[in-house]
């Protein structure tokens, strides 16, 4: 075999060690949105004690590499622009440039299916994409992995949203940008990292488990990765959905890029958890949030009505309640609710402007102030009026029915505990419900059923 020449190799061999000894995760690619108004992450590997110089928008910030040659600078707050610009990073030896970056907000958007559902497959997808050449907006979409430990590269790329690059993207993480854009008109990234059939446990850090009792056997399966996990192809159904395994492939090397917040919808994985769901969301968010180094806010969607086979209709209903009370225990989060836009027999609702558009207005409304209605009439207080019972609502200006009927999916229980359907009646921002069959009512539900499609809106 004849030899390479020893100065090719040399060169060869120099070649290689430079472009391996300065990196970037992959959310710093071409078309990319840095985050605006707060400090922003810029990190990587170079060769240890190397200085690293970024620079951007005027600013140039330099790190040393540490011993195992990761570097990080933090830019500081960054006004919204439309303007595409460079981002360089360099070393004594190499050169690296990020072109046509925006500053704006970027979301990360993650779930399950109904979070990775596409463009294409959405009901309105192909008027939406055919109308859909927006360079304001820009996609990145993680693909589909697990691991047993934290991989440290992502193989993705930002790309400008257009009718080439939108098809394959979230529809809800879509709508809920374009809904953005159109209101604040700065840029917005979508970071969509979703995977069909996935539980929330393997989306969750190990560390987001540490403190919860109820999930001590979780934190027990996370610290003990049974031996040659993620080698057979024929478990990998099964091993997806270990705790922190998506985490670990999918997030892990783009965090802590600078994000305003977080979208989820997911839960068809979990409906039978009931309240447990609380403290596995308080967990994967306690990880995010830690990870990260704020507390972003976090919107969620409802999961909608669906007709689970050979289940009791409480279970969903049960995980709905879950589902309410992660808003009253978790600051700094919302739900969407979508029970009005489900298909009882589709899982997979594919009217995704609804979710997407009701994940905006909660964001319009308590990340970005706007004076606006968020949610549809939401409980306030209940009142016992000797036959019958009173309930208060918030966000009930114009309270109504979609169909113009009375007020269904009430139920009332006296002390007998049983439930009979309500006579529902709208007194201004009430609702009065009351029963032939039920004398002195103790206690109401509201759409305790996995097919609840109730009627009940505001203005």
């Amino acid at each position: 075999m004849k030899k390479m020449p020893l100065s090719l190799f040399l060169i060869f061999a120099a070649a290689l060690h430079l472009y391996a000894e300065l990196t970037l995760p992959t959310l710093f690619t071409d078309h990319m949105v840095l985050q605006r108004e707060q400090a922003v992450p810029v990190w990587g590997k170079a060769d240890p004690g190397s200085t690293v110089t970024v620079e951007f928008a005027g600013q140039k910030k330099t790190a040393v590499a540490d011993a195992d040659g990761k570097w990080r600078v933090d830019l500081d707050s960054l006004k919204a622009s439309a303007q595409p610009q460079r981002l360089q990073v360099s070393s004594p030896d190499f050169n690296m440039s990020v072109s046509d970056v925006l500053v704006g907000d970027v979301w990360l958007c993650s779930g399950q299916s109904n979070m990775q559902l596409s463009m294409k497959n959405e009901e309105s997808g192909p008027a939406a994409i055919a109308d859909a050449d927006n360079p304001l907006i820009r996609l990145y979409r993680t693909p589909t992995r697990f691991s047993g430990t934290p991989t440290e590269k992502i193989n993705a790329a930002w790309s400008a949203c257009n009718p080439q690059t939108l098809p394959g993207f979230s529809a809800v993480a879509y709508n809920f940008g374009k809904k953005l854009n159109e209101e604040l008109d700065v840029p917005i990234g979508l970071w969509q990292s979703g995977w069909g059939g996935t539980h929330i446990e393997p989306w969750t850090p190990p560390c987001g488990f540490e403190g919860f009792d109820s999930l001590a056997d979780i934190r027990e399966q996370v610290r003990n990765f049974p031996a040659g996990f993620g080698t057979n192809p024929k478990k990998a159904r099964q091993e997806k959905q270990y705790p922190s395994a998506i985490y670990n492939a999918m997030l892990h090397a783009n965090i802590p890029f600078a994000i305003k917040g977080a979208i989820w919808y997911q839960g068809e994985g979990n409906h039978r958890d009931g309240m447990l769901y609380v403290d596995k969301t308080a967990a994967q968010l306690k990880g995010w949030r830690s990870l990260w180094g704020y507390d972003f806010p976090y919107y969620f969607v409802q999961i909608a009505p669906y007709r689970y086979e050979d289940e009791d209709p409480s279970v969903l209903a049960e995980f709905w309640e879950a589902q309410s009370e992660i808003v009253k225990q978790i600051p700094n989060t919302g739900m969407a609710v979508i029970n009005d836009a489900a298909t009882l027999d589709n899982i997979h609702p594919p009217n995704k402007v609804v979710p997407g558009t009701r994940l905006a207005l909660l964001a319009l409304a308590n990340t970005y102030g706007k004076d606006i209605v968020s949610t549809g009439p939401t409980f306030r207080a209940m009142n016992i009026l000797n036959r019958a019972i009173e309930i208060v609502f918030d966000s009930a200006e114009g309270l109504t029915t979609r169909d113009g009927r009375a007020p269904d999916w009430f139920e009332i229980a006296g002390e007998d505990g049983i439930w009979k359907p309500a006579d529902a009646a709208i007194k201004g921002i009430r609702v009065i419900l009351s029963s032939p069959e039920v004398e002195k009512p103790v206690a109401m539900r509201f759409a305790w059923h996995k097919l609840a499609t109730p009627n009940l809106i505001n203005g």
